[in-house]
């Protein structure tokens, strides 16, 4: 249950502190005073969102704190998940600074919003005025109506199954529309890789034709080369070889008389040895160095190809041209790749489909057996607050798409009077006919939740009179199990109150305050004879005042 709220610097409260009893809690004042500005401020608190306008002093920070009594809600596991400290008061805490950067802690330990507002679900319903608008959308019956049955894992264990199923289509969409693409352009790469596959390429074959290119182009002056260096080594009178050997000879007869001549001898021998070499070699090159017109045709017809494929791919380089063959390959095995995936995920959503079919089937099967117990519960909270012939009754009908929350669409159908049959409460339903029937519904699903807490926003809008009575005899009897707090401006409600809180406004010469006091006996007679009477409390409404909380 909530305790304690406590708010500083939050639109025009400067600074209060609020303590919080059991049971039905009525809080009253005039309009614009800032009854839900608390409510306002009791959000910040459970991870709504934070904006610098609230901000009463736009040099300060906001600070607001929320004080829980956990114990016995068994919130410790979700502590013990979420790795924080457990403690049977929880604090609930959020600032926000000038500069608009807000920080929200769960008992001092820092939290972001995501963590808040999630424990924050698990405390607190809030429900305003506003809320009863939603009574006409299908999306909220439906939540109703899971809230009754106690739908909430079943529906978990669903969206998990619905959110694979829903991944398992995307990624077959995400495939097939690859396949598509890569037929259309399949008939292209596969002649490109033909082209340059057929083409038979290589680096090492590249490079050698270049070289052998290089050497045609220059037969002649190759064969003069050789020629020239084959006769003055070997060939010419007096050849380099020749007079080598001669110089050889000669200190071979004197190098027994001087052994510095034996190294020379030695090192003229090895030159000899490497010319000899030298010159077979040329011999072996003139051979070969003969101009063939039809080699060299050969060889620039060869260089061709290359030369016609890397202009045509705009390329520079051979490696480019292997490395473009090697991306259309690739690119063909793709298109086999994806059909391959395209099988798996075609198999694996037949078992998902299977899944979220059983899954669909259990939530439709729990919805549609909590349907007679909710409308017979229905009619007869309606007939407490005022409405003895009205009719309500629940439709389920099974859609042919899976949704988010299984493949159900439910319709809420009303009638307050008899003779007319029910239809859409949308349609059927007045302002302060939608307040009773949210209050109808909250008490029903007060009973299948386990929130400790529940917050009625001026929900009694559009009812006044005996109705109101009713209306807040439903209130205090739902606050026998749980903590009821009402925002109210109707004398008949907040007469049924076990503690009744008073919002005012004050001024000063520099703005408007907002304030709240908790009532004693008599201030709560006088508070309730002045809505009575609309006016300063008379005799009559304060004797009116005093028999309404006598009937609590």
């Amino acid at each position: 249950m909530l305790k304690n709220l406590h708010v500083s610097n939050y639109a025009l409260i400067e600074e209060l502190d609020i303590a919080f009893e059991d049971g039905f809690t009525a809080i009253t004042g005039e309009t614009g005073a800032g009854k839900s500005i608390l409510i306002g401020a009791l959000g910040l608190a459970l991870g709504n969102r934070a904006d610098v306008a609230v901000l009463m002093d736009k040099t300060q920070k906001c600070f607001v704190e929320a004080v829980f009594n956990v114990e016995d809600l068994g919130v410790a596991e979700w502590f013990q998940q979420n790795e924080l400290d457990y403690q049977h008061e929880c604090f609930l805490r959020r600032e926000i600074n000038p500069a608009g950067k807000s920080r929200a802690f769960i008992n001092d330990t820092p939290v972001n919003l995501t963590t808040l507002k999630e424990l924050g679900e698990q405390l607190i319903d809030i429900h305003s005025q506003h809320e009863s608008l939603h009574l006409g959308e299908s999306t909220f019956q439906l939540r109703l109506v899971d809230g009754m049955a106690a739908n909430h894992l079943m529906l978990e264990n669903y969206q998990l199954c619905y959110a694979e199923y829903q991944s398992t289509l995307a990624l077959l969409s995400e495939l097939n529309a690859r396949k598509a693409k890569l037929a259309t352009e399949k008939a292209f790469i596969q002649f490109q890789f033909d082209e340059i596959h057929g083409a038979g390429l290589s680096s090492e074959e590249y490079n050698a034709l270049r070289e052998r290119l290089e050497i045609l182009n220059h037969a002649e002056e190759i064969a003069l080369g050789l020629f020239t260096a084959n006769e003055a080594l070997n060939r010419a009178e007096n050849n380099v070889l020749g007079q080598i050997a001669e110089a050889a000879n000669a200190l071979r007869r004197i190098k027994g008389y001087m052994p510095a001549v034996q190294a020379l001898f030695e090192r003229i021998d090895v030159c000899a040895i490497e010319l000899h070499d030298v010159a077979r070699e040329l011999d072996q090159l003139e051979e070969k160095a003969g101009f063939d017109p039809e080699e060299l045709e050969r060889t620039n017809t060869r260089l061709g190809v290359y030369a016609h494929l890397m202009q045509k791919h705009r390329l520079q380089s051979v490696d480019q041209l292997l490395d473009l063959h090697q991306s259309l390959d690739l690119q063909l095995s793709a298109s086999t790749d994806v059909d391959n995936q395209i099988e798996r995920y075609e198999a694996q959503l037949k078992v998902v489909q299977q899944d979220i079919m059983v899954h669909a089937e259990r939530l439709y099967a729990s919805r549609k057996a909590v349907v007679p117990y909710m409308s017979g519960q229905m009619e007869e909270l309606l007939k407490l607050v005022g409405m003895p012939n009205a009719r309500f009754e629940v439709i389920i009908e099974t859609l042919q798409q899976y949704g988010p929350d299984g493949r159900d669409r439910v319709r809420f159908l009303f009638s307050a009077n008899k003779g007319i049959a029910p239809d859409d409460i949308s349609k059927m339903a007045s302002g302060g006919e939608l307040s009773r029937l949210m209050l109808a519904v909250k008490s029903l699903l007060s009973e299948k939740k386990l929130l400790p807490t529940i917050i009625f926003d001026e929900i009694d809008t559009g009812i006044s009179g005996d109705i109101a009575a009713k209306v807040g005899r439903i209130m205090a009897a739902m606050a026998k199990g749980k903590q009821v707090i009402s925002i109210t401006h109707l004398p008949q409600i907040a007469g049924k109150a076990h503690q009744h809180l008073y919002v005012y406004k004050t001024d000063d010469e520099q703005k408007t305050k907002s304030m709240i006091v908790r009532l004693d006996p008599v201030r709560r007679v006088e508070e309730i004879a002045r809505m009575l009477s609309d006016d300063a409390p008379t005799i009559a409404s304060i004797n009116a005042a005093k028999e309404l909380i006598a009937r609590t």
